[in-house]
């Protein structure tokens, strides 16, 4: 799931980085740019057929802003679609 996942988003997850590594990481996250709401897209068409029936939550935790940027997506059949589709 997670190789998956980092293929979708063009990163490798990282739920930390180091003083020495955050640069190395910015650059590579910089020559990717995407909204939340994008990633939430790209996450969920990633899972789609392993996981047809999934949600997916992303979260952007901001350093400079008092508030973070959260998107989700969710696989689910909504009310009147078919099952199975």
């Amino acid at each position: 799931m997670i190789d998956r996942v980092e293929d979708a988003l063009g990163t490798p997850v990282q739920t930390a980085v180091k003083r020495a590594d955050e640069q190395a990481f910015a650059r590579l996250n910089g020559q990717n740019l995407m909204y939340v709401e994008d990633a939430a897209r790209k996450i969920q068409q990633s899972l789609g057929n392993a996981f047809p029936q999934s949600s997916v939550s992303v979260r952007h935790v901001e350093s400079l802003h008092p508030h973070d940027a959260v998107a989700s997506s969710s696989g689910f059949p909504k009310a009147g679609d078919p099952i199975g589709r």
